[in-house]
């Protein structure tokens, strides 16, 4: 079972699952965090939701898809969490990822269908969307399914025209990129108190 969900409604419910994949602003002041053991596995992402490239913004990085996805597979039995600040753009874009990566090559527009079962206000980030595919070796397959749906879709075109406005006037908001090119996944074990971030091996 994979729910996506913003983070106030991740934080409320945190503890019913397994496993939690955070994803979160590299500057970001409100995080869910475990105070007291034991609690569910988690990973911790942090990247701007911006949907290309920026050789000057803390953006997605391919590291990012392939630990999300390598985490879903170590809980495919269990209950997975995946968050982003508001649950629809960097989340969806994971949790996508993970479906499809669970079902199997062919079905990715099921995978895009089981995602709008449970979000229905789901943008995936489109650079997240785009490593995803390659990922998974799906040879622009998953790209093509969401983009069948998202064709024509005026609610999701408003939302992407207002991400890109947000970008090009506020920049300012948005965390530099780090000398290494991407921030680390970092995970806790469930043994730990509270979250000491454990740097994940970049692939």
């Amino acid at each position: 079972m994979i729910d996506i969900k913003s983070l106030s409604r991740a934080a409320r419910t945190k503890r019913r699952y397994d496993a939690v994949l955070s994803v979160e602003d590299p500057g970001a002041r409100r995080k869910l965090r475990f105070h007291r053991t034991p609690h569910p596995d988690h990973l911790v992402l942090r990247l701007e939701d911006i949907d290309m490239h920026d050789p000057e913004l803390a953006g997605p990085h391919v590291h990012h898809v392939e630990q999300a996805v390598a985490f879903g597979r170590e809980h495919v039995g269990g209950k997975l969490l995946v968050h982003c600040h508001a649950g629809v753009c960097r989340s969806t874009a994971l949790g996508l990822a993970i479906i499809a990566d669970r079902l199997g090559e062919g079905l990715e527009p099921l995978a895009v269908e089981t995602l709008l079962a449970s979000n229905p206000d789901a943008v995936p980030n489109l650079i997240m969307l785009e490593m995803a595919d390659d990922v998974l070796g799906r040879g622009g397959r998953l790209i093509e399914a969401w983009n069948a749906m998202e064709w024509g879709n005026a609610a999701i075109a408003e939302a992407r025209k207002k991400k890109l406005k947000v970008l090009t006037e506020a920049r300012h908001l948005f965390a530099t990129r780090p000398s290494a090119g991407f921030h680390a996944a970092g995970r806790a074990k469930p043994d730990r108190l509270g979250l000491t971030l454990c740097p994940v091996r970049a692939s």
